[in-house]
């Protein structure tokens, strides 16, 4: 299913109601979909089959969400977090193979 194809296109649940659009079809193996009540959610792209040209999930689909996740946090709060977490561990105080280096 390429990219084009998805991208804005509205998203059904089994029974016909509306899950929401797709506002991200770049990735190869997911897609973002915006719900109806604003939240974002991923799915798989195999969970979704086209039926008499709507696009609708399988049942037993996968969300992936982040609606645990708590705080709102700006691209720089990310950023300094993830520089808090480097070096994850401090180097070898020494080098397999420095044989013959004084050490």
């Amino acid at each position: 299913m390429a990219q084009s194809e998805l991208q804005d296109a509205t998203i059904y649940t089994q029974d016909g109601s509306t899950l929401g659009t797709v506002s991200d079809a770049s990735a190869e193996t997911k897609i973002e979909v915006v719900k109806t009540d604003g939240s974002r959610i991923w799915l798989e792209r195999h969970d979704l089959k086209e039926v008499d040209g709507q696009w609708q999930v399988a049942e037993g689909y996968t969300v992936y969400s982040a609606d645990r996740v708590s705080g709102d946090y700006t691209e720089s709060d990310v950023d300094d977090m993830v520089d808090d977490t480097f070096p994850a561990s401090d180097p070898p105080s020494f080098t397999l193979g420095d044989k013959g280096k004084g050490r």
